[in-house]
């Protein structure tokens, strides 16, 4: 991760992590078929997953949701490398189950909270809860990783509006006008 940290995803190569680690660079291909397999796992090891609360307040609840999920993304180095490893993940996905692994347990928790949402009939009983999963995370992972938009409160209390009661969201007024 400190190697990742100072030449950034693109630089980072596996003989400057065999350097760093003192040994031959066989030895980490032994270990990862590929870079993006070798920073999933690294990224594994430092990426926090807090638990999600369940306090009954579906809204609430989503609300901190989203809000850990921004928190998670919007870490550095997290959200710089998140491009080009999607990509790497992309040209050849033998790093897609490494990355899957990054990933399912929180999608799993939160897609567990709208299921027990739904069941308890908080929800409609055709809502797809891993599509709203889907739709917050990636607009997280987009201004996160790639527009740099914000992702305050506002933005989070929007997304969570848009998926629960299907609010558009809005633009605040201009400046001019407050």
């Amino acid at each position: 991760m400190d190697l990742l940290n100072e030449v950034g995803y693109r630089r980072l190569s596996f003989e400057g992590v065999a350097r760093r680690a003192g040994v031959g660079k066989a030895t980490i291909y032994r270990w990862w078929p590929n870079k993006a397999a070798l920073v999933i796992e690294a990224l594994n090891g430092c990426v926090p997953l807090p638990p999600l609360p369940d306090t009954g307040d579906l809204e609430a609840d989503l609300r901190t949701a989203v809000r850990l999920t921004v928190e998670i993304v919007s870490a550095m180095p997290t959200c710089l490398i998140l491009p080009a490893l999607i990509a790497d993940i992309i040209e050849d996905p033998s790093g897609t189950g490494g990355f899957a692994e990054l990933i399912t347990p929180r999608r799993a928790s939160v897609v567990k909270l709208l299921d027990k949402a739904r069941d308890e009939g908080r929800l409609p009983p055709e809502t797809d809860t891993t599509l709203m999963v889907d739709v917050y995370a990636g607009t997280v992972v987009y201004r996160a990783s790639l527009s740099r938009e914000p992702l305050d409160d506002v933005v989070i209390d929007q997304i969570v509006n848009l998926l629960l009661h299907g609010c558009i969201p809005t633009q605040p007024p201009p400046r001019d006008q407050e």
